[in-house]
């Protein structure tokens, strides 16, 4: 029993409680296991606490549990190695500002375990600077990773034995004390670029060429690019160097890394800088990329072993230069297709070789262009250029191109690579001022399909029963991330074939669940995210056919319903 003193004092603090505003509430067990509270429970993390506890950031880690984050937190004997009195004048209340740059240069937003930092070659702090990665080498920032990851309430704790210091370098200044760029550095100067290498207000990606890479270039050429005269071509080569925006080729979270489907910088200049990833490594317009993903205050640099150059040639001066495409120029010319191809007008060209005009019917044609045959190539031609630029080495799984006659194409692209009408493309996005050349070992044929309208709702649904028929065997055997990319490029299929079907909600409903979104780790929860989606739209379709089938069985009542 409670005594009447001891209830009696009760109800009056709890009066006073709501008197004077003061919360009662149960304490969260989980703000004993924050990594604040766990970094005060470790004697190796003395020096760290003091940081933490000076900082805003640092206080959110202790006492916030509805936010994760990911800490690299380095042990006492990681500021042994700092210049005597670094940390004093860290923690000098005049210092402030630098100390929560410095300390929250060891946070990452969101919880990211081993098996997903595996996967990263760069981080973005909350500082919003880039930090190296490379936990499968148990370093971090150019400091080791000690010990064994602590799981917390709010995030985990990673132990590192050095401490991270947040770059200030833009991207001009990590190029000049690198080293290996003096003369593209004095480019820059010299073609009064430094303001865009440098402008911190947005994040930029450098294909940075050695001084071994403008050495290369024709005698004379290096010279003559730092006359007067050529000042503008000068700067038309530096900013084709340097693309707005981030594009690593490692993982990054938050951001799509280059060979993603459908990320393909821009220069600065205004052209793609295409690149490919392949046994011999990658590369970017055809220069080597030599190194990857070196972290700037304002964004990242990969170095590469030659100049890259913008396009001044023409599709047909492409074609007119390679010589597996001597036969094709002489069709374009002779149907008169070679005027629009040199024109500004862009298209993208899927371009057969010699050997494959030599295969019949197309051999008797080729032997005399002219007349009916005339016509007939036309149409044949007709069916390899397509209107507009459309990347093939990193497309959608799935694409309708049209070709300047409307027709439909489709460029496809699987784990063998791209292909376009099931033709593999041998050689891609070789680019000219007006548009791509795709090299192709085949003549594309030239049916006439029927109407692309000519589909119901039936059709759809269909297709759909048959997708996820078809996924759930691939789940099944674990091979989940297959699954998942099969629902990716199903999913862009369908969207084209049967996407008016839907309503506008659940069509972006659905995209948004098929989209590559380049996830690194849980592809059993990407598949059965993609799954669900399949099945929603399923049950629309169905249900939008149950209402066709109504209105037309009160016509006709003689007639079976779909599915029933």
């Amino acid at each position: 029993m409670i005594s009447p003193t001891l209830r009696a004092t009760t109800v009056a603090l709890l009066a006073l409680g709501c008197l004077y505003g003061v919360e009662t509430r149960a304490a969260d067990p989980a703000e004993a296991k924050t990594i604040g509270r766990v970094a005060r429970e470790r004697s190796d993390l003395s020096n760290f606490l003091q940081l933490l506890e000076k900082t805003e950031i640092g206080s959110r880690l202790s006492e916030r549990t509805n936010y994760r984050y990911t800490v690299f937190a380095p042990v006492n004997s990681a500021f042994d190695k700092l210049p005597k009195g670094a940390v004093e004048t860290l923690l000098d209340p005049r210092n402030d500002d630098r100390l929560e740059e410095v300390f929250g240069f060891h946070v990452l937003s969101g919880s990211q375990p081993p098996f997903a930092l595996e996967k990263y070659a760069l981080l973005r702090m909350t500082t919003g600077q880039f930090l190296s990665v490379d936990y499968g080498d148990g370093t971090i920032g150019g400091v080791k990773f000690v010990g064994k990851p602590i799981a917390c309430s709010n995030g985990i704790l990673y132990l590192v034995d050095g401490v991270l210091s947040p770059t200030t370098d833009d991207l001009f200044q990590r190029l000049q004390k690198d080293g290996r760029f003096k003369i593209f550095t004095h480019a820059v100067t010299a073609s009064r670029q430094g303001k865009l290498f440098q402008n911190m207000h947005g994040l930029y990606t450098t294909f940075a060429p050695t001084d071994e890479a403008f050495e290369k270039l024709p005698p004379g050429v290096l010279e003559s690019l730092f006359r007067p005269e050529n000042d503008e071509r000068l700067e038309d080569i530096i900013k084709h160097h340097i693309a707005e925006g981030v594009f690593a080729a490692g993982k990054v979270p938050g951001f799509r890394s280059l060979g993603v489907s459908e990320i393909t910088p821009v220069s600065a200049f205004g052209q793609q800088l295409n690149f490919k990833a392949s046994a011999d490594g990658p590369t970017v317009d055809g220069s080597n990329v030599v190194q990857t993903d070196l972290p700037c205050a304002n964004g990242v640099v990969h170095v590469v072993d030659s100049v890259i150059l913008p396009v001044e040639d023409s599709l047909l001066d492409v074609l007119r230069a390679d010589e597996r495409f001597t036969t094709l120029v002489e069709l374009l010319e002779a149907t008169g297709l070679d005027l629009p191809v040199a024109s500004s007008s862009k298209f993208t060209i899927f371009a057969p070789t010699n050997e494959a005009w030599k295969a019949e019917p197309y051999a008797s044609l080729v032997a005399d262009p002219s007349g009916t045959n005339r016509e007939a190539l036309y149409g044949i031609l007709a069916r390899h250029v397509i209107t507009g630029k459309h990347v093939s080495e990193n497309c959608r799984p799935y694409n309708k191109l049209r070709t300047i006659h409307g027709a439909p194409i489709y460029l496809t692209r699987d784990e063998a690579g791209s292909q376009i009408s099931g033709i593999a493309i041998t050689q891609s996005d070789t680019e000219a001022f007006n548009g791509l050349v795709n090299a192709i070992g085949k003549v594309i044929e030239d049916p006439m399909e029927l109407p692309e309208g000519d589909v119901s709702t039936v059709d759809a649904i269909e297709f759909v029963q048959e997708t996820l028929e078809e996924a759930a065997p691939i789940y099944n055997r674990g091979r989940y991330e297959d699954c998942w990319r099969f629902y990716t490029r199903q999913g862009y299929e369908f969207l084209d074939k049967y996407g008016r079907f839907l309503d506008n909600n659940t069509r972006n409903r659905f995209q948004a669940a098929i989209v590559d979104d380049q996830p690194v780790y849980q592809f059993a929860n990407e598949a059965w995210t993609s799954r669900n989606a399949y099945r929603d739209v399923l049950r629309i379709l169905e249900q939008r056919e149950d209402r066709i089938q109504d209105s037309y069985l009160m016509q006709r009542p003689d007639r079976a319903r779909f599915g029933r």
